[in-house]
């Protein structure tokens, strides 16, 4: 407006109206300053609050740093207590596995203990029911018939067997009293004594050297040959015992010998049977009184 004012004082001549625009100069210029002024101060307090506000969030900021910077270093401190304490609950529950595991050892020993002593028990009582043994049965003329005597028959005919090749390779003949003291001895008591006599009396007794060289029996071949990998020794094992049943037979009789394998038979079936008996397996599930523990508790508790 003041420019307007000055500019139009130009072209009016006339001096109370130069005065009127001069003054309507001034007053606008005048006013302009103090609006622009007061525009200035407007200006400088805003930009002082925003100053004072911008320091002030730098300070809250600065504060809110500090705090969690704090916060840090506790939480930091928590972690290194609770890590302390979760070790020490650790080794707790290690020492408690360790106790636990030594439990279940004993109780596992004191359940075989347990299961050994009425096993144990149980063999004493199937060997306490187990029925005596009986005797023979006597012969109709009164004498015993047993095992014994038929061992003592069967070793006065096996020495009487050995004495045969001695006499023959003796060149003499037998002493006229000889078979009949040998005849009457096989059914008197003193024959027991040959069951006494060591394993050495049933070879022949070494004779002095005579003047007279006696002569030496043929040796007879030997029928078959070099067994090399032992496959024949089964069959003559058993031609072997099917030999001596047979001398036994003709010493005792065959009734006595046909007597004497069944009671062999016999109490061999009753021993089978009682030891099948003693190893039978007992089930203990009754008796079992272990504790059931829940493992996937355990594991959901250490996790």
């Amino acid at each position: 407006m003041s420019v307007v004012a000055a500019a139009s004082a130009w072209l009016v001549p006339d001096t109370l109206v130069l005065r009127l625009l001069a003054g309507v100069a001034a007053a606008s210029a005048v006013t302009g300053a103090v609006v622009m002024r007061r525009w200035d101060r407007l200006a400088g307090k805003q930009v002082a609050e925003l100053t004072r506000a911008r320091a002030s969030d730098e300070w809250k900021h600065e504060e809110r740093v500090a705090e969690l910077e704090t916060d840090l270093d506790e939480s930091r401190e928590l972690r290194a207590k609770l890590e302390a304490r979760l070790r020490a609950k650790r080794g707790e529950l290690a020492a408690l596995r360790g106790e636990h595991a030594a439990l279940l050892r004993r109780y596992a020993t004191a359940e075989t203990e347990r299961a050994s002593a009425l096993e144990g028990r149980r063999r004493l009582a199937i060997e306490a029911s187990a029925p005596a043994k009986a005797l023979p049965p006597a012969d109709a003329d009164g004498a015993p018939r047993g095992t014994v005597s038929l061992y003592l028959k069967a070793n006065a005919a096996l020495d009487k067997l050995a004495r045969v090749p001695q006499q023959r390779t003796s060149g003499d003949g037998p002493a006229p009293g000889t078979a009949s003291e040998e005849a009457t001895a096989e059914g008197k008591p003193e024959a027991a004594v040959a069951h006494e006599r060591p394993a050495a009396a049933l070879h022949p007794a070494t004779r002095p050297a005579a003047a007279v060289v006696p002569h030496t029996p043929v040796r007879r071949p030997l029928i078959g040959g070099f067994d090399f990998f032992g496959t024949k020794t089964g069959g003559g094992a058993a031609q072997i015992e099917a030999v001596q049943n047979e001398d036994l037979a003709d010493v005792v009789g065959a009734e006595a010998l046909a007597l004497h394998k069944a009671e062999a038979e016999g109490e061999f079936k009753s021993k089978a049977a009682a030891e099948r008996a003693v190893g039978e397996v007992i089930d203990l599930t009754a008796h079992d009184e272990t504790e059931q523990i829940d493992v996937a508790g355990l594991r959901s508790a250490m996790s």
